[in-house]
């Protein structure tokens, strides 16, 4: 068995022997067994899964809620050589269809699918005659109501057991303290299943957590000393924006990545980052899921998430080829209360989100008594203007009413354009008649596309105006010929002929239910969330602002134990081994700068004995050289914050 797991790993991926760990994961799926698998970010999961799935002769079923995820690892696995493939809610019902017909004739080796997904009804009548060996359940976190990413299609997943009986059923997260373990567990009906812990120490990253009143020059200070490539984190498209036009202005490679930007400029700026093109990736948290850039030397945080999980989740993209790494938070104090405030938005009222969710379908034309999984791609600041809403609000009540299970919300998921007739067929044969320039493109429409009257098709502006010419079919098509294709279509549905749809990458609704007039909300597990999501940004608070050793925290609250020791590392530590005299010195130019601002060493030391002169005079030096006290031109002295690499 283990050399058959060693043989498909090389084979595919080119590796001698797995991480430390790796192989019993491994072998514990290749006997059938069931598993729970905490791996940090970086840990390499996804091969535990993926070498047991190429070694058996069915199908590997995978659940996960990242659609960017899922086609990113599709893509991987199919270049090795292992057949895999993708449900989501960006395919026509038509493409589904056709897969899950290849997937019966055991084409997949692994399928991956979203959680919503796997709860229907078409896909469960496919499922008992897929031949599944094994199902995996990724970001299995999302089963615990109290997690922050808690999803209510986890809690069914366990249902299918009794479409699978004997299947055993593999559970991964990266994030999940001991009470979300036990949630999974007992969520999933694990049973005696083997439990593989990773080392959430992360022995090759060294944490910091520092108060910054100036945090783009702070960035641009910790990166002067420091090498290598670099992942800084934003709060906001508009502070990426700001802290990347600082870092440029003082001469640092960088570049910046939001969900704001075209999908293929976002593409080119990713490529320019990993191929080491930029050295600086500014960017939110939309980007880095499946991105796999194994010497990040440094991730900073320029602003607090909004829980542990996260943070450590987006910090350990730093060091994954073992080499030491660097990860910095930054705050300042009001961030805290910022981010209580968000926390409080995020969760509204009955009221709110009633009439979030009768706007929305209102403005997206669904009907009570329809759309159950219908995808809408959804223009939010035209539906917020509509509906009297703030934008901000609309989108906290939309995220609120997704974890309520009202519907499925993916963000900057590009959609291709779609037609779908409306009008009866007399009327457009009627039409066809009176206007011949519509002929050819009409007759394309519907010789191309079987069941174009019963549901949205897929199609491509370019592929429709190449075919309306009458010559020439191998030129490029230009902007103009699309431009009049798009215009001929928006004309037959002024007239009710079709109903199109153009390409876009707003975000996707689609609803996972039919349309109710009178919904049923749960509030009472809307205000518990908010309890256990408040609970957990006190928990970061105190990862920052306190003075225990950072990397111990760590292990302590994703792990069993109840103590850990000290790294020796991290600036709390380092602070706790410095002399008691070296210390004070430090909280000397520390207090004594905050009191008065742009003052003159030689001011600041004539009141003190001789011999303590020069024990202050080296600790600035030493300040000085960590930069965390500058000197200005005319001399004068000011503190900008705790160093970075003390």
């Amino acid at each position: 068995m283990r050399e058959l797991a060693q043989q498909i790993l090389k084979n595919h991926w080119g590796y001698d022997a797995f991480r430390q760990g790796q192989i019993d994961i491994v072998e514990s799926l290749m006997r059938g067994n069931d598993t729970l698998v905490l791996l940090p970010t970086g840990g390499g999961k996804s091969i535990c899964f993926q070498v047991p799935a190429a070694s058996k002769k069915g199908t590997t079923l995978v659940v996960s809620p990242l659609i960017a995820l899922m086609k990113d690892q599709v893509e991987t696995l199919n270049r090795k050589g292992i057949p895999a493939v993708a449900l989501h809610a960006g395919l026509s019902r038509r493409d589904i269809q056709n897969t899950l017909e290849r997937a019966l004739h055991g084409e997949f080796k692994l399928l991956y699918v979203s959680p919503e997904r796997l709860a229907t009804q078409n896909f469960q009548g496919y499922l008992p005659n897929l031949n599944v060996q094994l199902l995996v359940v990724d970001e299995a976190h999302c089963i615990s109501m109290w997690g922050q990413d808690f999803r209510p299609s986890y809690q069914r997943i366990a249902e299918l057991r009794t479409l699978l009986p004997g299947v055993p059923v593999a559970a991964f997260t990266a994030s999940a303290p001991a009470w979300i373990q036990d949630d999974i567990i007992q969520g999933l009906q694990l049973q005696t299943p083997y439990i593989h812990r990773g080392d959430f120490s992360r022995n090759n990253l060294i944490f910091h957590a520092l108060e910054s009143q100036d945090k783009a020059n702070h960035i641009v200070r910790i990166l002067a000393r420091s090498q290598g490539s670099a992942l800084v984190f934003g709060h906001t498209r508009k502070s990426v924006e700001a802290i990347c036009r600082t870092l440029i202005e003082n001469g640092i490679s960088a570049t910046f990545y939001h969900a704001g930007l075209p999908n293929g400029e976002r593409s080119e700026r990713q490529n320019q980052w990993v191929n080491n093109q930029m050295r600086v990736m500014v960017c939110t948290n939309a980007f880095g899921m499946g991105v796999d850039k194994p010497d990040v030397r440094l991730v900073i945080h320029s602003f607090p998430p909004k829980n542990p999980e996260d943070y450590y989740q987006e910090a350990g993209r730093a060091g994954r080829d073992g080499n030491l790494s660097h990860c910095v938070l930054l705050y300042h104090p009001n961030d805290w209360q910022e981010i209580h405030e968000s926390l409080l938005q995020q969760h509204p009222n009955e009221d709110t989100l009633k009439h979030a969710y009768h706007g929305m379908l209102n403005a997206l034309g669904v009907s009570d008594g329809e759309g159950e999984w219908q995808s809408h791609p959804v223009n939010l600041a035209l539906i917020a203007q509509q509906q009297n809403l703030h934008p901000k609000n609309l989108y906290y009540a939309v995220k609120a009413l997704e974890i309520l299970g009202q519907w499925q919300w993916t963000e900057g998921n590009w959609q291709p354009a779609t037609v779908m007739m409306t009008g009866r067929h007399d009327e457009i044969y009627d039409f066809k008649e009176k206007q011949p320039a519509y002929g050819i493109l009409l007759d394309t429409l519907l010789r191309g596309h079987g069941g174009i009257f019963d549901h949205p098709v897929n199609i491509n502006e370019s592929s429709l105006a190449r075919r309306l010419r009458r010559s020439d079919f191998d030129r490029e098509v230009s902007q103009e010929e699309i431009v009049q294709i798009q215009r001929m279509l928006q004309q037959m549905e002024q007239l009710q002929l079709l109903r199109y749809q153009p390409a876009t990458e707003w975000p996707l609704l689609t609803l996972t239910e039919p349309r109710s007039l009178y919904p049923s909300l749960n509030i009472d597990l809307l205000q518990r969330l908010l309890k256990r999501r408040l609970q957990a940004l006190e928990q970061l608070t105190t990862y920052a602002v306190g003075e225990s050793c950072r990397s111990a925290f760590w292990r302590i609250h994703f792990t069993e134990e109840t103590q850990a020791p000290d790294c020796g590392t991290c600036d709390v530590c380092k602070r706790k081994n410095r002399k008691a005299g070296d210390e004070r010195s430090r909280k000397f130019w520390h207090s004594a700068l905050l009191k008065n601002p742009n003052s003159k060493a030689t001011f600041m030391l004539k009141h003190f004995p001789v011999t303590q002169q020069a024990l202050l005079a080296e600790t600035l030096r030493i300040m000085l050289d960590e930069g965390c006290i500058i000197e200005n031109e005319n001399q004068t002295l000011s503190w900008v914050g705790e160093s970075f690499l003390q």
